[in-house]
């Protein structure tokens, strides 16, 4: 591969180019893979991957193009891929936007050497510790643990490095009920060398593929009108990112927003607020693909929507006056409810979770839900819920008990009154 002073030099010597960011990605893993209790795959990966986009400038116009650096490339090869293109960013313009400028440079650096093996070893330990059923156990089990050092430079000096650390476990659990068999998945992401909260995943996801075995369907009973519907996970997840994408920058640019400034989004007075690094939550970043420093903006406060984010692009475009950068990760905070005192309905999961930013329609199929009936829980599978997030998110309610996903921090459940179920 080559080096990061001969894409520079080439990047210089091409006098079609105005402009260019340069991203580089070491990727230094130990990847383990499980069937069932055994062993199959050990492995060692390091992988470097490096994107060039170069900008060429029209009038009051500016087009990109990007350009994957390989192994097998030289200063021949380069030389002729930034100049073809050069070619397709010429005849590719959009409405002009500047590059990020230079400022302070990020530099966090881990000071601490890992042994990704040993850590490796640990985390599959926590995963097997939780494996103790009769009739249920681990089909298989994929475990990559990471470390990634991300450099981005670009033609205006901005020159960034960004170290960062992520455990990855994929488990598929199988329940057997009679001669039948019923599976899960899981996918646990974190930044966090926490293997008791690993094992208590693995021994939840277990659980829940036991429910799953023995899950009845509304035939079997009837849910009181109007019950509490909680969602978590994915489904909470895409919630989330519904609103983040309706205040974006880029939303506004395109006049597709449900809400500007002011706007009341729910009686509920909760806040939801973009930020570059929260512990936990494997999505952080520092700065952002255009090299922007990112800074934390307030999306939702009180139940009103209360600013905007976004890249440096649409920014531009919108003529904000501070640039947050494109951010990824959102912390929710709201007063929580005691859910328990009342019949309610979790849902688990989604076959498909779906949400419609335009429409407002969400839902989807269910493959496993737990009825609350006021003593006890009830396993339920094979119906639908759907709603209108727009409506139904005036009265949302959220729970005390607080979560950390890939993206997101905040109550575990968001309470619904009013979907629909069938």
């Amino acid at each position: 591969m080559m080096k990061k002073s001969e894409i520079l030099a080439c990047l210089k010597a091409c006098d079609r180019i105005d402009g260019y960011e340069v991203s580089l990605i070491d990727k230094d893993s130990r990847e383990l893979f499980y069937v069932l209790d055994h062993m199959e795959i050990n492995r060692a990966v390091k992988v470097r991957k490096v994107t060039v986009k170069v900008y060429v400038n029209g009038k009051d116009s500016v087009g990109s193009s990007n350009v994957i650096v390989t192994a097998a490339d030289d200063e021949k090869t380069l030389s002729k891929k930034l100049l073809n293109a050069a070619k397709s960013a010429k005849a590719a313009q959009n409405p002009y936007f500047p590059l990020s400028e230079k400022g302070k440079d990020i530099r966090n650096v881990n000071k601490k050497k890992r042994d990704l093996n040993k850590i490796a070893t640990k985390v599959a330990k926590a995963v097997f510790k939780a494996d103790t059923h009769s009739d249920g156990w681990i089909n298989s089990t994929e475990i990559f643990v990471s470390e990634y050092k991300e450099e981005f430079l670009n033609s205006n000096g901005v020159d960034h490095v960004n170290e960062s650390f992520r455990i990855e476990v994929e488990v598929i659990p199988t329940w057997r009920n009679g001669k039948e068999e019923y599976e899960l998945y899981r996918y646990i992401r974190t930044d966090k060398e926490d293997y008791k909260k690993i094992t208590e995943e693995v021994e939840a996801i277990l659980d829940k593929a036991k429910a799953r075995s023995k899950a009845l369907t509304l035939k079997d009973v009837k849910l009181p009108e109007d019950i509490d519907i909680l969602v978590k996970e994915d489904m909470l997840e895409y919630l989330v990112e519904n609103f983040a994408d309706d205040l974006n920058y880029r939303s506004a640019f395109l006049k597709s927003q449900h809400y500007k400034k002011g706007d009341l989004i729910s009686n509920t007075p909760f806040d939801l607020t973009m930020r570059p690094v929260v512990s936990g939550c494997s999505a952080s970043s520092r700065f952002d693909s255009h090299g922007t420093v990112l800074s934390p903006v307030k999306l939702i406060k009180a139940g009103k929507a209360n600013g905007t984010f976004g890249d440096i692009q649409f920014g531009y475009y919108n003529k904000e006056k501070k640039i947050s950068g494109d951010l990824k990760v959102a912390q929710l905070d709201a007063e929580g409810v005691d859910y328990k005192k009342r019949p309610h309905l979790i849902i688990e999961y989604f076959s498909a979770p779906q949400l419609e930013s335009d429409s407002g329609y969400w839902g989807g199929e269910v493959r496993l839900a737990r009825y609350f009936d006021g003593k006890k829980y009830i396993p339920l599978t094979g119906f639908s819920i759907s709603g209108n997030i727009f409506e139904d998110i005036k009265d949302v309610r959220f729970s005390r008990k607080q979560t950390v996903s890939t993206r997101y921090k905040g109550p575990e459940y968001m309470i619904f009154k009013g979907l629909k179920i069938a």
